[in-house]
């Protein structure tokens, strides 16, 4: 079973919103809950997002780390933000070569008297505990380190997430890497119109000969040496 993660990372309510009135490609945390075999079988997950909203991430997050089979992220462009704590409730994370992930504080639009502001301040310091506590518990490292990490807003390669252990391993794809401005067919979609080709080129091959065993039965038919 593959899941994708593709678009903003919102909550199930305004997802609709989202899909119907804007016409963009956003993922909720029943999309990812109803979409897990309840046989308990191997997930994996597409991760192509630029993050989005802390707790429907939590949610995914968790529900991944509940699940009884292997869940497997793979990162195949980019994993920003909360979209980073979605990968961490998986077993193991992949980054395709080119890849990156991003890591920064919460941010809010709160508005108010300094009241209002000092209880925002307070629940966005508590969230960014939170998060650096999923990033500590996958990496083992201390979650003070990711709080720095997270105040600078790093950007991560495939290879200095593996190192700081936010991933695991990196994809090794033998489709080749292409650097284009122009769209480039997928190295999938080629593979099958080869695939399409061979077996059409074996079809007209044998056409001669099933052309000639045709003419023959005819040819009895009519009671006639040959047909043309």
């Amino acid at each position: 079973m593959t899941i994708k993660i593709n678009g903003a990372i919102t909550n199930d309510d305004d997802a609709p919103i989202y899909r119907d009135w804007f016409g963009m490609t956003v993922v909720s945390p029943s999309d990812v809950i109803g979409s897990l075999p309840a046989d308990g079988s191997d997930v994996t997950l597409e991760i192509t997002s630029n993050g989005g909203e802390v707790d429907p991430a939590t949610e995914i997050c968790n529900a991944l780390r509940a699940y009884s089979g292997n869940v497997t992220a793979k990162v195949m462009s980019n994993a920003y933000s909360a979209a980073t704590i979605v990968a961490m409730g998986a077993n193991t994370v992949q980054m395709a070569p080119g890849a990156k992930m991003m890591i920064h504080r919460a941010s809010s639009n709160a508005s108010g008297n300094v009241n209002d502001i000092n209880k925002a301040s307070g629940m966005l310091q508590t969230t960014d505990n939170a998060i650096a506590d999923l990033y500590a518990t996958k990496t083992g490292k201390p979650a003070d380190d990711f709080i720095e990490l997270m105040d600078s807003e790093t950007w991560l390669t495939a290879d200095q997430a593996i190192e700081l252990g936010l991933a695991d391993e990196k994809l090794d794809f033998d489709a080749p890497i292409v650097n284009a401005v122009g769209p480039i067919i997928s190295h999938q979609a080629v593979q099958r119109i080869k695939n399409l080709k061979i077996e059409n080129d074996k079809l007209r091959s044998q056409l001669p000969e099933q052309n000639d065993l045709l003419n023959k039965k005819l040819a009895i038919f009519y009671g006639k040496k040959e047909v043309q």
